[in-house]
């Protein structure tokens, strides 16, 4: 009975969890966002270097997501106060596990949004690359 009512609360949460919506301004910009997997060893924790460009002057945070396509597996979010630079630099958000195959190659999706202080989403912007690399 307890594990009962232990699944239903988790399920509950998860639910009033993906009901919530983010804000998202009208005037929302498409970033471009560029990677590579140079240098990147796989399953490991941290970020390739990213170039991020066309965010909007009033940004005051850039979140960084990677997702799998390929295995439909998220590989970490996370929240950096921007500094007027567009280069993320590799390894910079050891949150974020690297690319991470188990046999065939990984559909790898990196997503960039700016935040402003009102914490809306001015910007958003993404790139796929699959790892590893096929030569």
């Amino acid at each position: 009975m307890k594990y009962i009512l232990f699944l239903l609360i988790i399920g509950l949460v998860s639910f009033v969890s993906s009901c919530e919506k983010e804000k998202v301004s009208p005037d929302v910009v498409e970033l471009s966002v560029d990677f590579s997997w140079e240098g990147m060893e796989p399953c490991g924790w941290g970020n390739p270097e990213i170039h991020v460009s066309g965010i909007p002057e009033n940004t005051k945070f850039l979140r960084i997501s990677m997702y799998d396509h390929a295995y439909r597996h998220d590989h970490g979010t996370v929240m950096a106060p921007y500094t007027d630079n567009g280069i993320l630099a590799k390894d910079r958000f050891k949150k974020i596990q690297g690319p991470c195959p188990s046999g065939a190659p990984g559909q790898y999706e990196i997503t960039i949004k700016a935040i402003d202080e009102k914490e809306a989403v001015i910007g958003i912007g993404s790139k796929e690359r699959i790892f590893p690399i096929k030569e």
